[in-house]
């Protein structure tokens, strides 16, 4: 395979129309934001505008994508826009809404439904509705803008690593305890970015991707695109005649570490800013014209369906499960059953054979990156989750087999019965590999991937320590210090195998604060023999 490295230098071979543009989507009345099912009232004031990216590659038959500041599209709301851009000369299947999922957005018709039924008023449901009838126009208006504003240009890409991403859920012995941080859970760190650069070499499109939820900011009840709202303006300050856009990987049980306010958001949407930079500093590859296009819509298969005497037992709860079973209720009314199966768009964009871009629907779990950057190039390999669609979370088998929030409960606020079956993980990965083609696979001997597993907190643990250390100190201090380093260096486990009773295999912090195996012993009976056995000694 030859590869072609851009040099910034004047217009190069493979130049294509590109054109990119961006409209404000801010709402201008109140209205209810989506993202956490507890938060009913409407928003309560504007920390960041929001935003509608479009960028139009190609000029007969043109790829467009738009990224939009919003917590999830419906298949209902990508159809409302394709249909008022055909007579634009933008075929349906040419089209990706992918949207950033910050969950300090407003609500759009038919997200997460479970969640408002028999919550809102009539003005709420009018406001939300006029609220999606506005970004619809918004986002036809961001098209047309970038469809008129296309002139030759190079495309190239680039993929490092941003790390502030952490898988969320905590495990405790092979099921879902909850919500946290799980530092040694798999992630994707992989941050791919293409830039559109003009005749001048000045780059006047950017697009990165990052597999985390845009959760920094919480509950709070402002407008805000959280981490990649922050993320895409960095990077258009960093260049001043680019529009940026910013979408997500497969980060559904990925949350960012740390969270909990505006200024952590701001830091790691600089993060990716910064990464983003460097990497159009460097040796880019070069893209060769429009993306070919690919598509295909699949049936995801649900646990058999309960029966209609398990719904009218449940009309008898409260609160989301209750409107599920009249949401239920409802659908056996009508057709006499229930759905056992979920329609799912899948898309692929692939520029020859350099890179392949996956647009998957929905909150997808990291464990389809790990899966298919073994079975494909990983060095070639982009992939999108929350795109054109959103029929709720995707889980694999080990998220199914370990239960929770994203093979459970989250269900029920997708108006979906039930969880899915073990046969979607294999039926979803077959189908994107077909789309891929062979000549994405994997070849023998291939080398990991090197984007999953946390970086080591022992780096930042010792610079830590040797910022103190550095200091003027007293003799007893000085001596402290000594002892640190040397039990640094000799530490070990107290016990490498328990030989009675009471106790757990776990995994504890270490003085990194890395996760590492842990025989765990918990005394919990009066008078029972507890043994374990301790590994020798060894001196440094």
């Amino acid at each position: 395979m030859i590869v072609l490295l851009a040099t910034h230098e004047g217009q190069g071979v493979g130049a294509v129309m590109v054109g990119v543009a961006k409209v404000d989507v801010t709402p201008t009345h109140p209205v209810l934001l989506a993202g956490y099912g507890g938060r009913t009232s409407e928003h309560e004031g504007v920390d960041t505008l929001l935003w509608a990216r479009a960028m139009a590659i190609g000029e007969t038959k043109p790829a467009v994508i738009v990224a939009l500041d919003n917590c999830g599209v419906t298949q209902a709301i990508t159809d409302r826009l394709a249909k008022r851009l055909v007579n634009r000369g933008v075929a349906a299947g040419r089209l990706i809404v992918a949207t950033t999922h910050t969950h300090n957005a407003p609500t759009l018709v038919g997200y997460a439904p479970i969640v408002w039924k028999g919550r809102t008023t009539p003005e709420q449901d009018q406001r939300v509705e006029a609220y999606s009838q506005f970004v619809i126009e918004k986002m036809e208006h961001a098209v047309v803008e970038a469809l008129a504003k296309r002139e030759p240009m190079t495309l190239e890409w680039n993929q490092g690593r941003a790390t502030f991403g952490g898988n969320r859920r905590v495990v405790n012995g092979g099921n879902w305890a909850g919500f946290g941080h799980q530092r040694n859970a798999p992630v994707d760190h992989s941050m791919p970015v293409l830039a559109a650069r003009d005749s001048e070499g000045g780059i006047r499109a950017v697009w990165a991707n990052y597999a985390c939820h845009c959760t920094t900011v919480g509950g709070r009840n402002r407008i805000s695109g959280d981490w990649a709202g922050f993320a895409n303006t960095w990077i258009e300050n960093e260049f001043e005649h680019a529009v940026s856009l910013m979408t997500i990987g497969c980060g559904a049980d990925i949350g960012p570490q740390p969270s909990g306010n505006l200024s952590i958001a701001e830091d790691h949407g600089r993060a990716i800013a910064t990464e983003t930079k460097r990497l159009l500093a460097g040796n880019t590859i070069a893209l060769d014209g429009a993306p070919t296009i690919e598509s295909r819509h699949i049936k995801l298969p649900l646990a058999k369906p309960k029966p209609r005497a398990y719904w009218e037992e449940q009309l008898k709860t409260g609160g989301f499960h209750h409107q599920l079973a009249k949401a239920m209720m409802a659908k056996l009314d009508v057709s006499g059953e229930i759905p056992a199966e979920v329609n799912y768009p899948v898309s692929v964009w692939k520029f020859g054979e350099d890179l392949a871009m996956v647009f998957l629907a929905g909150e997808v779990v990291v464990d389809y990156s790990v899966r298919l950057k073994r079975e494909l190039d990983w060095s070639r390999l982009w992939l999108n989750a929350w795109a054109n669609d959103m029929p709720g979370y995707i889980p694999s088998r080990r998220i199914l087999r370990e239960g929770g929030y994203e093979a459970d409960f989250s269900q029920v606020y997708y108006e979906q019965p039930g969880r899915y079956d073990p046969a979607v993980e294999d039926i979803l990965v077959d189908t994107i590999c077909s789309l891929v083609g062979s000549k994405f696979a994997a070849k023998a001997g291939q080398k990991p991937s090197p984007f999953h597993k946390p970086p080591s907190g022992e780096s930042l643990a010792f610079k830590r320590l040797s910022a103190w250390v550095g200091g003027q100190r007293t003799e007893s201090e000085q001596e402290l210090i000594q002892k640190l380093r040397r039990y640094v260096r000799i530490a070990q486990l107290s016990s490498a195998r328990i030989t009675s009773m009471d106790h757990e295999s776990t995994q504890w912090h270490n003085f990194a604060g890395d996760f590492v195996p842990r025989e765990f012993i918990r005394q919990q009976k009066v008078g029972v023999e507890l043994s374990w056995v301790t590994a020798p000694f060894k001196k440094p």
